[in-house]
């Protein structure tokens, strides 16, 4: 939607209109007619956004989240079905209606941002920039003398000649021709320096952008399954390509389908699940459910909406969209990157030494001039000419431009061998004046994937002695073979009551399923002995799956029953949050066994550990039901026992730093690069990782001293961004006092940002570039993995995008 465009009138909200448009009906005419529905759209669109919000409003806000279904279909003028799944009766938008919503909003896609013609940026290149005026102004004084020496207007004086050495006046005469050839080879020279030097860059440069531009025509979306209302009023189920979707159209989704705009979830199946980690930065698969969130709730963290660009990953849901193309979540992260681009610490480097070297050369060159022109000794134009160009000429070093451009071509394929592709080749010089790394933590400091890092047993006595928590090895970052024993029924239970797969695909085993059971199945199946231990203990007829209560968000848990009822043996096995699957245990009745058990998980989690409880209980005779058909859904209806569980341990699950980092960590903060964690995870989990990785508690001393007396600047969250964002693009000098005070602590101390939106990451970014190392501005690089780390990374001085 373009609100930036002003409305020529301002309708009421029942279709009347003030000022320039008459009373009487009759004479509206039809653009008139279409410019009013066009308000009103505009201003029940409004309805959606915070009073506080501008109309070019930089972040992503909105109230949808927070209203309900009957106020929803007020403003969008669309029908829901009661039970907000749609799929019977008429619903949605009418097709006239949906028409002009098209005419107001426009086509559901991303403005790209506006490029160069590629052969307009070589001539650029080419002959723009005051180092290049400066050589293309030495070309034309030397064609010029050409011209003037060839027309004979620059006939030179008698020369005296040695008539008494034999053939000197041969010589001369061949040295006079040679000086003749040689004018003539020199601009052609240079002209063909600065050429080549422009070709250089600009085919590097377009290679790189060809290659995008590539990637994002491959990028092919599906139809979505829309229901709209026909002219006669009767339902309408059709297909739509994503581009027409239109703000109050309903649409159904599905496991594996990738969301085509923002909407708000009206029915979902329980347990849905959707993958945000290119928006947000979280690793963890997201729930989701219909429930109205209160105002305090960010939109982004709102979990009845999903986001233009992500994807379903578990279950179906019928949504209405509310936002399109650059309204959107993902359309205010590309506004964030539309943004001129920053200038190289080698481009300042350069200009500054060009314009030293212009003024000289011209000082120079105007004083040969004034010389030849005050001498005794008489000289022709072409001479005077010829003297000045020669003095200008002299100072200008004509090598800089290719050498520079040649010696960072070298170094970009040096880096290209260390499996880094420049795209700016300036960028390589920038690296090295690097004096702040902020870097994103998912997928960039950590692997991006969900890992079972600690298994947490009962000692032999049971819990009440206390638990013993296993960890991988250090070195080989598995389960150590002699804990075999000791983790048998974790292990085993891990295995049996698991939503996941491991297949084997091209020789390499693959595992498939939500994040969170792929890594309990992995830690298991590396305690139970390998793949093929765990295919022969799930083919035994004991440990056969005869029913199942899957995972869903009312119940937090997961119960599966094995065993042969025929032979009357069977147990059941329960794994979820430890909340939930504890009070099914009988050890919740033991004070002092369930003191050790928290205690436990509080360490757990105090080091970002995700944690799950599982439990298991036998079931034999009357516990069985009749003809064993087990039935329930939760601990009201189900025909089988549903308590007195045994206890059998505890999971911790994080997403670990990748190998190495910490190290690097150390290594940049010795080389007096301040190294900063920003993040969309949780502060908590952003603290522990930062702790880890030296990031928080360096091993250098005057890290640690840095940061003493300043321990409220430490950990910075998005909600204490919130007031301090500049009003405009960037930073000004015109900036309230009190916030330029607290942006200079926050770059001096501040070492982890935590829940911060995209566009948080680029003013923090900013903020570093205007206030920090002192005031006078740090360089700062940025690295990050998603599209959530787009605004930043074209921000920074360097952008390394994984």
């Amino acid at each position: 939607m373009d609100q930036s465009r002003k409305p020529l009138v301002t309708p009421m909200e029942g279709g009347n209109t003030s000022g320039a448009f008459p009373r009487s009906e009759s004479m509206l005419t039809n653009s008139s007619e279409v410019l009013i529905h066009a308000e009103q759209i505009r201003q029940r669109y409004k309805r959606l956004q915070p009073k506080d919000a501008l109309d070019d409003e930089k972040d992503y806000k909105t109230l949808v989240h927070t209203l309900a279904w009957e106020r929803l279909s007020a403003i969008f003028k669309t029908k829901f079905v009661s039970d907000g799944r749609c799929r019977t009766g008429p619903a949605g938008l009418k097709e006239e209606q949906a028409r002009r919503y098209f005419e107001v909003y426009g086509k559901n896609q991303i403005t790209p941002p506006k490029k160069k013609n590629k052969w307009l940026k070589l001539l650029e290149q080419t002959f723009l920039g005051i180092f290049n005026i400066l050589l293309w102004g030495c070309v034309a004084a030397e064609v010029a003398l050409i011209a003037l020496a060839t027309s004979g207007g620059g006939a030179k004086a008698p020369r005296s000649m040695n008539v008494t050495a034999a053939g000197s006046v041969d010589q001369e005469a061949e040295q006079a021709e040679g000086e003749q050839e040689a004018d003539y080879v020199t601009p052609i020279i240079l002209s063909a320096v600065i050429v080549m030097a422009a070709l250089l860059q600009w085919h590097a440069e377009q290679q790189a952008e060809d290659q995008m531009a590539s990637l994002q025509k491959m990028q092919a979306a599906q139809k979505v399954p829309v229901v709209r209302i026909d002219k006669n009023g009767q339902r309408m189920d059709c297909e739509v390509d994503p581009v027409n979707l239109v703000p109050g159209d309903i649409l159904f989704l599905e496991a594996g389908n990738r969301i085509p705009a923002d909407v708000r979830i009206l029915y979902c199946t329980d347990g849905m699940e959707v993958d945000n980690s290119a928006l947000t930065g979280e690793s963890m698969p997201e729930p989701r459910h219909t429930k109205t969130e209160p105002l305090s709730c960010s939109p982004t963290e709102a979990r009845n909406l999903a986001f233009f660009g992500t994807t379903v990953l578990k279950g179906n849901a019928t949504c209405v969209v509310h936002a399109t193309g650059d309204s959107t979540f993902l359309g205010k992260i590309a506004q964030g990157i539309k943004s001129s681009r920053v200038k190289s610490t080698l481009e300042y480097q350069i200009e500054h030494f060009i314009h030293i070297i212009a003024v000289v050369a011209i000082v120079v060159g105007l004083l040969s001039l004034a010389a030849n022109l005050m001498s005794p000794v008489k000289r022709s134009a072409a001479e005077v000419l010829q003297n000045s160009a020669a003095a200008l000429f002299a100072q200008v070093p004509e090598g800089l431009l290719p050498t520079v451009t040649i010696s960072l071509m070298i170094a970009s394929e040096q880096m290209a061998k260390k499996m880094v592709l420049v795209r700016k080749i300036d960028a390589v010089e920038t690296l090295g004046c690097v004096s702040v790394f902020c870097s994103d933590k998912t997928g960039t400091l950590t692997k991006g994937e969900m890992t079972v890092q600690d298994l947490a047993v009962p000692l032999p006595g049971g819990p009440a002695e206390g638990m013993a928590v296993h960890n991988r090895e250090p070195g080989s970052l598995i389960f150590s073979n002699k804990l075999a024993q000791v983790l048998s029924d974790i292990a085993l239970c891990g295995i049996l009551n698991n939503g996941a797969e491991c297949k084997m695909e091209d020789g390499k085993e693959v595992y498939s399923g939500s994040p969170t059971e792929v890594a309990i199945l992995n830690a298991c199946t590396q305690v139970h002995g390998g793949n093929s231990q765990v295919r022969n203990s799930k083919a035994k007829p004991e440990f056969d799956k005869i029913f199942e209560i899957p995972f869903n968000s009312e119940n937090k848990w997961m119960l599966t029953v094995h065993g042969q009822p025929s032979r009357g043996r069977c147990f059941s096995i329960l794994k979820g949050a430890p909340d939930r699957v504890l009070k099914f245990c009988s050890v919740s009745k033991d004070g002092a066994a369930m003191a050790k058990i928290e205690a436990t998980m509080a360490d757990l989690m105090a080091q970002a550990r995700r944690v799950l409880c599982i439990a298991k209980r036998d079931l034999t005779g009357g516990d069985i039901p009749d003809g064993a058909k087990f039935e329930g859904t939760g601990p009201s209806d189900c025909n089988f026992p549903m308590g007195s569980f045994e206890f059998v341990g505890l999971y911790g699950i994080e997403d670990p730093p990748k190998e190495g980092v910490a190290t690097a960590v150390v290594k940049a903060q010795k080389a007096g690069v301040k190294v900063v964690m920003v993040t969309g995870d949780h502060p908590d989990t952003a603290r522990a990782i930062a702790s880890r990785i030296n990031i928080l508690h360096g091993s250098e001393d005057t890290e640690g001293d840095q940061l003493q007396g300043a321990e409220e600047f430490a950990v910075i969250t998005g909600t204490m961004l919130e007031s301090r964002v500049p009003k405009a693009d960037n930073f000004t000098d015109e900036e309230p006092q009190e916030i330029v005070t607290w942006w200079k602590k926050a770059t001096q101390h501040t070492r982890v940002f935590a829940r911060v939106s995209p566009i948080h990451k680029q003013v923090i970014v900013q903020a570093y570039q205007k206030y920090g190392y002192g005031g006078i501005g740090d360089v700062c690089a940025m690295t990050g993995d998603g599209v959530n780390d787009a605004p930043a990374l074209k921000q920074a001085n360097v952008g390394v995008a994984m």
